[in-house]
């Protein structure tokens, strides 16, 4: 079997989620950052080495990003990284253009002054991340742009389910940044989403909010063109089926 890379270390570990639940993001960053592109072998034995860790946190891990089709299980043959699955793409967009855009709007409603070194921090850093054009923490930044508007909104574990439901829509966005170079859009648009929301303006946040959903089609269309082995599975499919 194909060696595994060297990827993480036992610092990457600590006391304040279960072990599974950190292996879980551990991985779903590799992947999703294409540390792990597609088709890799997740080879069970190195990554408990280099973690530290008995195998059963690991599986746990695993089961949970097979469920949302970030992984692969064969019985016969192994367990790899999935492709990406454009429906599966269009599938989180739904959810983020439905639960999350509640949520933009109840966070306009609900925002408090005390909410406002969070994000002012959040643009903070996001703004340091753009000038250098950090992909990882950039992107990293951005997701923690938006559980800042789940906490806002009052429903800070809705970030949940919206996180654990999107992750082929997440390597669609990660890989988009480089190959687009709209890191100053993003940040621009998230400036403005902070703007309405001091001032309680639920439409003007949603409507740059439902900017930066629908920039994920021309995203899309990106990778199909300079990327399409990282994509599987109705390649011709319409991204206007959910416009």
């Amino acid at each position: 079997m194909e060696q595994f890379p060297i990827l993480f270390n036992p610092d990457q570990l600590d006391g304040r989620t279960s072990k599974a639940a950190q292996v879980y993001e551990l991985l779903r960053d590799a992947i999703i950052s294409l540390k792990l592109p597609p088709d890799s072998p997740i080879v069970e034995k190195d990554i408990c080495a280099q973690l530290g860790i008995s195998r059963t946190p690991l599986r746990e891990a695993i089961i949970q990003l097979a469920k949302e089709s970030l992984i692969k299980i064969a019985p016969s043959d192994g367990t790899f990284v999935n492709k990406i699955v454009i429906r599966e793409v269009l599938q989180g967009q739904l959810i983020r253009d439905t639960l999350e855009m509640r949520l933009t709007r109840l966070a306009a409603r609900n925002f408090r002054r005390d909410f406002e070194k969070d994000f002012e921090l959040a643009l903070f850093k996001q703004k340091a991340a753009a000038r250098r054009k950090d992909v990882d923490e950039f992107f990293a930044l951005d997701n923690e742009f938006h559980q800042l508007i789940c906490t806002s909104a009052g429903f800070p574990d809705a970030w949940h389910t919206i996180h654990n439901a999107t992750g082929q829509l997440d390597r669609v966005r990660r890989q988009a940044f480089p190959l687009e170079g709209h890191y100053s859009v993003v940040y621009d648009e998230h400036s403005e989403i902070y703007g309405h929301l001091k001032r309680h303006d639920e439409d003007g946040a949603a409507h740059v909010f439902q900017l930066q959903l629908d920039s994920t089609f021309s995203s899309i269309e990106i990778l199909r063109t300079k990327q399409p082995d990282l994509l599987t599975g109705d390649m011709d499919i319409d991204v206007d089926l959910i416009r």
